[in-house]
């Protein structure tokens, strides 16, 4: 449905829409439906599939509306790149480079079934530990050929960047265990800033009960000292002060 490839359009470093988005109005939408009503109505809930003869039937305005079929080898086009739909690390052997550590095995082993660390978890520092030796070796030998016989070097850079892919692939396949641990130590952090914002309410929230308490015990004081006295003078005033004083003190501290 979409049209042909065009080079300079994926080439671009800001390329314009594609031209069939003008075909995604609310018109074209509603006729798209008004279409699909009666299919699904009478193939069923079981498929909801539409027929292709009537696809193919559709306007070729209303056909843009319909999400495309994925692709057979699993790849697409995003702005003159390829990439995978399963979103995936590819292996060292499908990039056509050499693999010079052992590959993960395909399925849990039975000490991973009892939630205990496999040997080949426990095992990837020592591989790097043994590239960067191998990097080491390697990088002496390529300093002795150029000063043995210099028109050889290209043999052991060949080696040296052979050893740097692996370690850099080895150590991307810790991305994912990265991304989760990342997750989890934001959400403890926004757990913890809950907490303590919490406990801090319930802190002011004790201030201002003890505070309503002393106000009204002040309060009953005053009103016995009024039934008592006809003109409470000076002390009446020292008890508002004090309950003033009280109130400054929760509410800017």
């Amino acid at each position: 449905m979409a049209e042909p490839h065009q080079g300079h359009t994926h080439a671009a470093a800001f390329p314009a829409p594609p031209p069939f988005f003008k075909h995604f109005t609310a018109e074209n939408l509603s006729r798209l439906k008004d279409i699909q009503r009666p299919n699904t109505q009478s193939v069923g809930d079981g498929d909801s599939s539409t027929n292709q003869t009537e696809l193919e039937n559709l306007p070729d305005e209303l056909k843009y509306l319909i999400p495309p079929i994925p692709p057979d080898d699993g790849r697409y086009w995003n702005f003159g790149d390829r990439y995978n739909i399963a979103d995936r690390l590819p292996s060292l052997e499908d990039q056509g480079i050499t693999q010079i550590y052992p590959s993960q095995p395909r399925s849990p082993t039975a000490n991973e079934s009892d939630g205990t660390q496999s040997e080949w978890t426990q095992d990837r520092a020592v591989i790097l530990r043994k590239m960067a030796e191998s990097l080491l070796l390697n990088f002496l030998e390529l300093v002795g050929v150029l000063a043995i016989s210099p028109s050889e070097f290209s043999r052991k850079i060949d080696d040296l960047r052979i050893i740097f892919i692996n370690a850099h692939h080895l150590l991307n396949e810790y991305r994912p265990h990265q991304a989760r641990e990342t997750l989890i130590l934001m959400m403890e952090e926004q757990l913890e800033r809950s907490r303590a914002e919490t406990a801090g309410i319930m802190r002011m929230k004790e201030k201002v009960e003890s505070v309503l308490s002393k106000l009204a015990s002040s309060l009953n004081g005053l009103e016995s000292s009024g039934r008592q006295q006809r003109n409470p003078g000076n002390k009446s005033l020292e008890k508002h002060g004090r309950i003033w004083d009280a109130l400054d003190e929760v509410l800017g501290g």
